[in-house]
């Protein structure tokens, strides 16, 4: 497994300390800065130009009346 430079761990320990993920070995920290770099690429590489805020998925959740069930 790589080792990472010190600029590397201290990004690496940030992004762990804001996740909550303050135990992580320095391997698991590696797979996480590897895992955080490919979606920032992947995230970079789309075409977003023509989206609206129409175009954003929605999560709706609809709760029963008392007494109703789904």
């Amino acid at each position: 497994m790589a080792k990472l430079s010190t600029e590397d761990a201290l990004e690496a320990r940030k992004l762990a300390d804001r996740l909550g993920l303050r135990k992580l070995s320095d391997q698991d920290l590696v797979k996480l800065l590897n895992a955080a770099r490919v979606a920032d690429m992947r995230r970079d590489a789309l075409d977003i130009s023509g989206l609206t805020p129409a175009d954003e998925p929605a999560l709706v959740l609809r709760l029963p009346a008392t007494g109703q069930s789904l």
